[in-house]
């Protein structure tokens, strides 16, 4: 495509449209374009849209006597050269002449550098083949019509680049822009957004714009029923338009839209539907107030245009905050299976995977920051004939107060109580050294024996009760959780072997 179509796509597609014969050139530039009327009366291809001098100056134009026109007076010629002129010409193409009126026009359009001219043939009625040519002609395309649809769809290409990409927070200002825009190419005197709940049995009225001096009815527009308007929803639904250019002329079973367009002074009403796929989410409409309104194409096309491009920025909106939700949902799925999979199911203490992970990285921290490291591991004492006395559910219930217990001490950075074993605990404690390792087993058993679970099987106390090893040490490059574990189990077993309820610390 050439250059100028490449430049102003909008603008070339409306004169590519007409269905009159144009050719288009910019003074500044030397290319020339022929719409699709005029290629195929010239007979060039349908993608032959960019033609040189050369090759119009090939097209036989006669005189009024059927005579060819010179080169110097061709008025084809001469328009293209920035003449402006309107003449009757007889164009010869396939051995047949038909008279047309050549005319040209010199026109500023904002995005040119000069002049642009346009030339346009029309062709003209003959009463008879002999009869003198006729004064009747083809109107010329309206300029300031093309001008004004080149500057609405720029204006909405504009506005629709915004909405493509919308965030929820800025939808309603760039929704509103919309409307304005819609609101003053139609030359209308309010536009609107209404959009209906899921089951279109009422609607509200969520985006407004008027003119200056006219009543804004946003607030009192607010879930509407379908019963007070049955006439309206139903055209709507069925044929997603409605276009009133006088509403004392509605039918009378449209006695409640007349009464409520009486009570906003509407005078005339258009509105289109809003669909996402298949589904009616609403319509974007506009009203006349000071005056009655025969619609016109361009302004069903221009309303058309607005609601698909609100449309389907609500519904990108609506998706990615779907998606968002979702995301959200599976983040916590995963957070949470993430924590089942770390966490003892009974106590809800980190489990044995959870801890060999943790001392496994305390260890490598001791090692890089010169740190002490500590490791507890309790074992509740004679917990096997506790069990079967009692009973396995109690026996669960005395697992969960203990865990409730050891889980008091764990509270800085770090640190981390797990189940180890059956009835076996373990606590992690980075930044402790053998003497605060110590000081909190002591503080554990207290907690323990706070808890006063019974134990009528036991020959150490009358209650539950728990004994403990500890091991400390500052880590290096050949540390290992194995070498710690072994040192902790093996003061945990003197502990037991000492008389059990009491702390040991391996040295």
């Amino acid at each position: 495509m050439a250059d100028s179509a490449d430049t102003h796509p909008h603008f070339w597609a409306l004169l590519d449209k007409l269905p009159v014969a144009l050719l288009y050139k910019e003074s500044a530039k030397a290319e020339i374009l022929a719409n699709a009327a005029a290629r195929q009366l010239f007979g060039f291809t349908a993608n032959q849209q960019s033609l040189n001098l050369s090759q119009l100056s090939e097209i036989r134009l006669l005189d009024q006597q059927q005579k060819k026109i010179s080169l110097l007076s061709n008025p084809l010629l001469l328009a293209l050269g920035g003449t402006e002129f309107s003449q009757q010409v007889i164009l010869e193409l396939k051995g047949h002449a038909a008279p047309y009126q050549l005319q040209s026009q010199l026109i500023k359009l904002q995005f040119s550098l000069g002049n642009t001219i346009i030339v346009t043939l029309c062709p003209l009625q003959a009463a008879a083949s002999s009869s003198p040519l006729s004064k009747t002609a083809v109107p010329a395309p309206d300029i300031a019509e093309l001008e004004e649809a080149l500057a609405f769809d720029k204006l909405m290409s504009l506005i629709s680049t915004e909405l493509i990409n919308v965030s929820s927070d800025a939808l309603d200002l760039h929704v509103e822009d919309a409307l304005a825009a819609l609101g003053e190419f139609c030359h209308a005197d309010r536009s609107y957004l209404f959009q209906f709940n899921h089951d279109i049995t009422e609607m509200s009225n969520t985006h407004e714009w008027v003119r200056e001096g006219i009543s804004a009815h946003k607030d009192n527009l607010q879930h509407i029923p379908e019963h007070a308007l049955p006439y309206f929803f139903e055209k709507i639904q069925q044929d997603h338009i409605f276009a009133v250019s006088d509403v004392s002329q509605l039918p009378p079973e449209a006695a409640g839209e007349r009464q409520e367009f009486n009570n906003e002074d509407i005078r005339s009403v258009l509105c289109t539907a809003m669909l996402a796929g298949q589904q009616l989410i609403g319509f974007v409409g506009c009203d006349m107030v000071a005056r009655q309104r025969n619609w016109t194409s361009n302004d069903l096309r221009r309303i058309k245009l607005v609601g698909e491009m609100i449309a389907n920025s609500i519904q990108n909106v609506n998706y990615r905050s779907s998606l968002q939700q979702i995301q959200q949902e599976l983040l916590a799925a995963n957070q949470e299976l993430q924590k089942q999979a770390n966490q003892d199911g009974l106590t809800g203490l980190a489990n044995r995977r959870q801890f060999d992970e943790k001392l496994l990285e305390e260890i490598q921290r001791s090692a890089r920051s010169g740190l002490p490291l500590s490791l507890m591991l309790l074992d509740i004492d004679l917990f096997k004939p506790f069990n079967d006395h009692y009973g396995h559910q109690a026996g669960d219930e005395a697992l969960q107060q203990v865990a409730s217990a050891l889980s008091k001490e764990a509270k800085r950075q770090g640190e981390i109580a797990a189940r180890y074993g059956g009835e076996e605990f373990a606590l992690i404690l980075p930044g402790s050294d053998n003497q605060t390792c110590q000081e909190i087993a002591q503080r554990v058993q207290q907690h323990i024996k706070a808890l006063n679970i019974r134990h009528a099987k036991s020959d150490v106390a009358s209650y539950l009760t728990a004994s403990i090893g500890c091991y400390s040490l500052v880590a290096d490059k050949d540390t290992n959780a194995k070498q710690m574990l072994n040192k902790a189990d093996k003061a945990l077993y003197q502990a037991k072997a000492a008389g059990r309820n009491r702390v040991i610390a391996a040295s």
